[in-house]
């Protein structure tokens, strides 16, 4: 009888898990984030490309928010996971200045504040801007994606990203494939030689009216 005691405990853990995986698989919900439909505090922004290889087209330009942790619902999951969409996404117009400059007016505050969880009005902080090129290669798509942090842009007024020339992807046969990039950072530790492999991309702050 003894020997079948240490087994019990094995059980009891089967089916405290039997009895956990119904609740992991339920469908969960949230509500929908909504745009602000006014946004005041504006950031027009450049965006200049030099010594490309290819002709540049005009691209995308979106803005990462981040959500107010504070207002999202507790965790109370198994896993100990925060679930709840915690970044958003918004796109905003561009328009070209020539064969190698654009300009854009992205908003700080393009995500609507609002009590989405009952805990208080979420507030939206922005991330991050990207301008996303969609290149054509040896009649192959890549997507040459160009990233800027907002206190970077904000502090020091313009950031620079390097893509390789040979727009190759990263990961071949990823969907959609992606060219090879670095920051300004790792840039600066290239060789001379290693640098002539690259072309940079620069998002900056602009004057209202004023071409980057």
């Amino acid at each position: 009888m003894l020997k079948f005691l240490p087994a019990l405990p094995h059980v009891a853990l089967i089916a405290l898990i039997t009895l956990a995986v119904p609740g992991c698989n339920k469908e969960r919900s949230y509500p929908v984030y909504r745009e602000n439909p006014a946004p005041k505090d504006a950031l027009p922004i450049g965006i200049r490309v030099d010594d490309a290889p290819v002709e540049m087209p005009i691209p995308t330009v979106l803005v990462s928010y981040e959500i107010d942790p504070l207002c999202l619902p507790p965790i109370n999951n198994y896993e100990g996971v925060q679930y709840a969409p915690q970044r958003q996404s918004v796109e905003f117009p561009v328009q070209r200045v020539s064969a190698t400059e654009f300009r854009s007016t992205v908003f700080k505050d393009a995500m609507e504040v609002a009590d989405y969880y009952g805990r208080g009005p979420c507030r939206w902080t922005p991330s991050f801007v990207q301008a996303s090129f969609a290149l054509i290669v040896d009649g192959r798509s890549i997507k040459a994606s160009v990233p800027a942090f907002f206190p970077k842009i904000e502090v020091e007024g313009r950031a620079i990203t390097y893509v390789e020339k040979a727009l190759k992807p990263v990961f071949p046969g990823q969907t959609p494939e992606r060219a090879n990039s670095k920051s300004h950072t790792l840039f600066q530790k290239l060789t001379q030689d290693e640098r002539q492999k690259y072309f940079p991309v620069e998002i900056s702050q602009r004057t209202e009216g004023d071409v980057p």
